[in-house]
């Protein structure tokens, strides 16, 4: 279930980037710096990684991901985290009308508020 409300939650552009501004820090710096060079918006770019990760990600890495999220404080930014570190770390490329083109997912995520899902 917590996969699934996030990727329904952060599929959305304005979410998406809410949800990143919860997170702040180097880790919002990075994903700005990459969603420029994408020549995309912050919430485009997090929200065509994340509809990439419910295309791309296996049984074995949404369990990754979920036992990941279980009993984190805010579960959903913790996941949204661990599904754009791979775009970060491995320049995992993709196009924005969503066929993907690069590696699979790997994982690590988090987002304020979001310890309602728990």
């Amino acid at each position: 279930m917590l996969i699934t409300d996030l990727i329904h939650s952060c599929s959305n552009e304005m979410v998406a980037q809410a949800a990143l501004k919860c997170i702040g820090g180097r880790f919002a710096e990075r994903v700005r710096v990459a969603a420029q060079e994408k020549g995309m918006s912050v919430g485009r770019f997090v929200s065509v990684v994340v509809r990439e990760f419910a295309r791309r990600a296996d049984d074995n890495v949404r369990d990754a991901l979920r036992e990941t999220m279980t009993g984190d404080d805010q579960p959903l930014l913790k996941g949204l985290r661990a599904v754009l570190e791979p775009a970060l770390e491995e320049g995992t490329m993709f196009v924005d009308d969503g066929i993907g083109l690069g590696r699979s997912y790997s994982l690590d995520l988090s987002c304020a508020g979001a310890h309602q899902y728990q």
